[in-house]
């Protein structure tokens, strides 16, 4: 996975490399490819792609998305009357699915 074109985080072999430091990126991979984010925050927005590779280290599918966050819980807590408003949004799972040498990226 690469965030604005630097590398964050790979998964090779079941083995799992970080690029970036593990704390200040808040990110993990799981097993199956997803990039997972921890507490979100504004600077976590941007562009993202993920790019798979056969076992055999041929490249299979790369897919790109944006990813933009709005607001954070602390600003919005303090800025916005409705408590609906104030609670934190829920942690987003981006995973993806390779198919037919086309990567689908979703966030849930």
């Amino acid at each position: 996975w690469k965030r604005d074109g630097q590398r964050l985080v790979q998964l090779k072999d079941n083995d799992v490399k970080y690029f970036v430091n593990k704390d200040q990126c808040r990110c993990k991979i799981l097993q199956n490819g997803t990039l997972q984010i921890r507490q979100v925050v504004k600077g976590d927005s941007g562009n993202y792609t993920v790019t798979v590779y056969e076992r055999d280290g041929k490249w299979k599918a790369e897919e790109k998305t944006s990813f933009f966050v709005q607001g954070e819980r602390n600003h919005l807590r303090c800025a916005c009357p409705f408590s609906s408003f104030s609670e934190p949004v829920p942690q987003p799972i981006l995973s993806t699915e390779c198919m037919n040498k086309t990567v689908s990226v979703k966030c849930e």
